[in-house]
């Protein structure tokens, strides 16, 4: 509900009124109203002075009404009735409020005139002064610090300042003006029929527990790289006493689940066994090397035997090597980029990828062109999710995957003491590179958890060294380098990075290794002098048998021999050559059996190491999209375990000091913190507010924050797009928000809720510890007190008791107990650590012929002696005659009527 108050009076005594508002609101203590002075019932209602934040602003209401909804309309008319005063006219009241409400076109508006007098009585009118339909209330003219104290009388004849300094809480009370504090007590109440009028008296207590709140705030939510113990009831959490034991632990575990992102699976090398050569397969061989002979091609049948597939690999992989890849080869074999440095690893899974393809595309493509095959991108969402629950399990103990259980401290569970023994964030980076070694050797720093970088940079640094000119604090970095890289070495993210760093160089080793086998492996041998005489004797004899058969065929068709005689004699020699040659085929080509079997052998094993310089390859590859991703997620990490709730942003307003001027029933005070009571506190809310696993959450939100909104699929943390982003240097959105995490562009946003949570536990459960938080308060003006009189018990319901000054009130009034407090409404709420509380008085209705109006004058026609004060003891038994009766005088005891 939206409510706006306006004040309308006439100028004069009353302006002090809207001073002291103006003071209240510029102290932040009351909302927003307005004020109109001296409206005219002949003059509609067009402006009002509108006062914020202790500003008045002249605003024309047309305009006023446009910019902002108003559901309620509060108008308190004030009637200042001390004597010289003048008040409005009752048309120009009408006229203003009619103008109002038909402005703001309010749904609810609550009138209410507010009589200001002394302690002497109203000298105006009082029949005049109120007005049916209307809340009709009369400032009770007193001071006190509460309902239960003693009061004291305002001035008869204030000042505009005097009567603005005790009227203006009252009215702000009445009103519903009190900022941070929802005490109307007039806008739920029912008028009251007639023409009546009630005494009020209101009270107002600001306990700031700022400067309180904001100590215990440093120390619940003090982080500085350090993590808090967990408190948890089933079992007990402790700082490990060998972070590097744990961190070690932790990252083979982590290793142990992954194992084969390190390395893929090879083929292993067959056994060597001897193979009889049976005798088909040698009858075979023997009348194969004869048909070839006889076609004088006993070459190409010996390579054939042979099967030079080395010779055929080993030219695929010279026109890899030397026609597409050479600066890839030597990127890889020997680790040099094309000026002549170091490669780094993203350059060598780039050219492990182009020489794989290459290769890949020469064996299974056509022979006019390559046709590389490719590879998807390998998915590594759940290690790096393990690797954020593991980092996350040391420093919270909470239990995120069976694979990856806390460290266990005997019964207890164990976490790291600080974020840095966990993941290194951007504290951690080594930066004591001087400017012109930096610009020499191309780094400007390097992470704590970047093991290629740091062997790159020390690399770079030794052969800086030679030179003589900046070989000397070429040294002093390199040894500053290894100082800071022992001073990190027992880190978690160190030694997860340090085991995918080492699997990177095994393997691109590797692949160097094998690049060279198969690049130099040797062609067959030719065929042997041996195996040339023999096909030269196979040819003769061949020769031989043609002509052989040719004469004897002659002599058999001229019948000089018989038919059979003529097919025995070419049967026989054939027979016999054949096996002359076949005896002198074993004898010359037993080498040459070996030597098919050792070459068998030697293909088996070169095919093997193509197809595992393949595998090889591509684990090279992931390795390196592994490596960058590895980075950017210990980034990204890192930078969120040095400041997992974020930072502490909160900057409570400056109030403007109210150092004197306010009366008793309003009262400021400020709580002294005590720095003993501050730290227990802190203590155990940290054990309350940290449990195990308490990271997750906070977690979970920056992923949240950080994915673009899907509509229609609910955001799970394990499905952002951020786990399968390529990593370092490649400029996507994993690359680019784990460096703006990093370097503290983007934090957590954890800090308020927890702090929250803190006001609630002592709201709460930790109730105890808010009292002893809240001891002495320092009043503005005055001494320190304890709590308990400062607030003297407003912020306790009561029921209502006590009375009004009867100064006000004629005998009748006070004989029917017309000071009497008939309502007493209360409202608090807390402010933070402190509170806001108000307390309203009302009195019951009285006609205007119970209150004191004018100056009281004695009648001229009769005396009569004042009468005597209740504690001034009885009055004597027996009176001595001074006249004759008063006939209105009662009699006195023990006199009779004195008829």
């Amino acid at each position: 509900m939206s409510a706006f108050t306006v004040f309308i009076a006439p100028a004069g005594r009353a302006d002090g009124v809207l001073a002291a508002l103006g003071d209240l609101s510029a102290a932040g203590l009351i909302e927003r109203f307005g004020w109109i002075a001296d409206p005219s019932a002949d003059v509609p209602t067009d402006s009002l002075t509108v006062v914020e934040g202790g500003l008045a602003a002249d605003v024309r209401l047309d305009q006023f009404v446009t910019t902002q909804r108003t559901t309620m309309l509060r108008v308190c008319s004030l009637v200042p009735a001390y004597a010289g005063d003048r008040r409005l006219s009752i048309p120009a009241e009408l006229s203003a409020v009619s103008a109002l409400a038909t402005a703001t076109a309010a749904g609810a508006v609550v009138r209410i005139r507010c009589l200001l007098t002394g302690p002497q009585g109203c000298a105006t009118d009082i029949h005049g002064a109120v007005v049916e339909g209307w809340h009709n209330i009369i400032v009770s003219p007193e001071d006190s610090r509460g309902p239960d104290f003693g009061r004291v009388p305002t001035a008869a004849d204030p000042s505009p300042a005097s009567l603005g300094r005790t009227a203006a809480p009252v009215l702000a009370g009445l009103c519903g003006l009190w900022s941070g504090l929802s005490h109307a007590p007039l806008d739920d109440a029912a008028v009251l029929p007639g023409r009546v009028v009630r005494l009020a008296r209101s009270y107002y207590r600001r306990l700031d527990t700022t400067a309180a709140e904001a100590a215990l705030r440093h120390q619940v939510l003090a982080q500085g790289g350090q993590f808090p113990l967990p408190g948890d009831q089933r079992t007990r959490v402790v700082y490990v006493d060998d972070v590097g034991l744990a961190s070690h632990s932790m990252a083979n575990a982590l290793w142990r689940k992954h194992g084969d992102v390190l390395r893929g699976p090879r083929l292993a090398y067959e056994t060597e066994t001897v193979e009889a050569l049976s005798g088909w397969a040698a009858l075979k061989l023997f009348f194969g090397f004869l048909w070839a002979a006889i076609k004088n091609a006993p070459s190409s049948w010996y390579n054939r035997m042979v099967s030079n597939a080395a010779g055929r690999m080993a030219a695929q992989v010279q026109q890899a090597v030397f026609s597409e890849g050479n600066a890839a080869y030597e990127v890889v074999v020997r680790g040099r980029s094309a000026d002549g440095r170091h490669a780094g690893w993203a350059e060598v899974g780039a050219a492990s990828g182009h020489l794989s393809d290459t290769l890949a595309g020469g064996q299974f493509g056509d022979t006019t062109g390559h046709h590389p095959v490719h590879e998807a991108a390998a998915d590594l969402s759940g290690v790096w999710q393990d690797y954020a629950r593991a980092a996350m399990t040391l420093g919270d103990a909470g239990e995120r995957s069976n694979e990856l259980p806390p460290i266990r401290v005997g019964a207890a569970r164990g976490i790291v003491p600080g974020a840095a023994d966990a993941v290194p964030g951007i504290e951690a980076r080594f930066t004591e590179i001087p400017g012109v070694i930096a610009a020499a050797v191309g780094f400007d720093g390097v992470d704590a958890t970047d093991a290629l970088g740091i062997i790159d940079l020390r690399q770079r640094l030794t052969e800086l060294q030679r030179n003589p000119d900046l070989g000397l604090a070429a040294g002093s970095t390199l040894a500053a380098l290894g100082e800071w890289q022992y001073g990190h070495a027992r880190s978690f993210g160190v030694q997860a990075g340090a085991a995918l760093a080492q699997a990177f160089s095994d393997c691109k080793q590797e692949v160097a290794y094998l690049w060279e086998k198969l690049r130099n492996a040797r062609p067959a041998p030719e065929a042997p002098p041996s195996d040339l005489r023999l096909a030269r004797w196979v040819q003769v004899t061949v020769v031989v048998l043609v002509i052989l058969a040719a004469v004897v065929g002659y002599f058999g068709y001229k019948e000089v021999i018989g038919a059979w005689t003529a097919v025995g004699i070419v049967a026989g020699s054939v027979v016999a050559a054949l096996v002359c040659l076949a005896v002198a085929f074993v004898n010359v080509q037993r080498k040459l059996f070996a030597l098919i079997h050792q070459r068998k052998s030697v293909t088996s094993e070169q095919r093997i190491d193509q197809q595992n310089l393949l595998t090889a390859s591509a684990d090279l590859r992931r390795l390196s999209r592994a490596y960058g991703q590895f980075l950017s997620w210990s980034r990204a990490i890192g930078g969120f375990l040095a400041g997992p709730l974020g930072p502490d942003t909160h900057a409570d307003p400056e109030p403007v000091p109210v150092a004197w001027g306010l009366p008793m029933a309003a009262g400021l005070g400020s709580v002294v913190p005590d720095d003993a009571e501050t730290a227990t506190a802190a203590g155990y809310l940290r054990r309350d507010l940290f449990h195990p696993g308490w990271l997750t959450q906070s977690w979970d939100k920056m992923l949240a924050v950080a994915t673009p909104p899907q509509f229609g699929y609910e955001f799970s943390s394990t499905a952002s797009p951020l786990w399968t982003d390529p990593g370092r240097k490649t400029g996507s959105g994993l690359d680019r928000w784990s460096s703006d995490l990093f370097d503290g562009v983007i934090t957590s946003t954890g800090a308020e809720l927890v702090w929250q949570e803190s006001l609630s536990l002592l709201g709460g459960p930790m109730a105890g510890l808010a009292g002893k938080l809240v001891g002495s308060v320092a009043v503005a003006g005055g001494p320190r007190v304890p709590v308990g009189d400062f607030l003297a018990g407003l912020d306790r319901p009561a029921a209502p008791a006590g009375s009004f000054p009867t100064t006000l009130l004629t005998d009748t009034a006070i004989t029917g107990s017309g000071a009497r407090v008939a309502t007493d409404v209360r409202h608090s709420a807390r402010l933070g650590l402190g509170i806001i509380c108000a307390a309203t008085q009302f009195s019951d209705a009285l006609v205007p012929d119970q209150i004191r109006s004018g100056p009281v004058a004695a009648a001229a026609e009769w005396t009569t002696e004042a009468g005597r004060a209740p504690d001034s003891g009885p009055p004597p038994l027996f009176k001595p005659a001074t006249g004759p009766s008063d006939e209105f005088r009662a009699p006195d005891l023990g006199k009779g009527f004195e008829f």
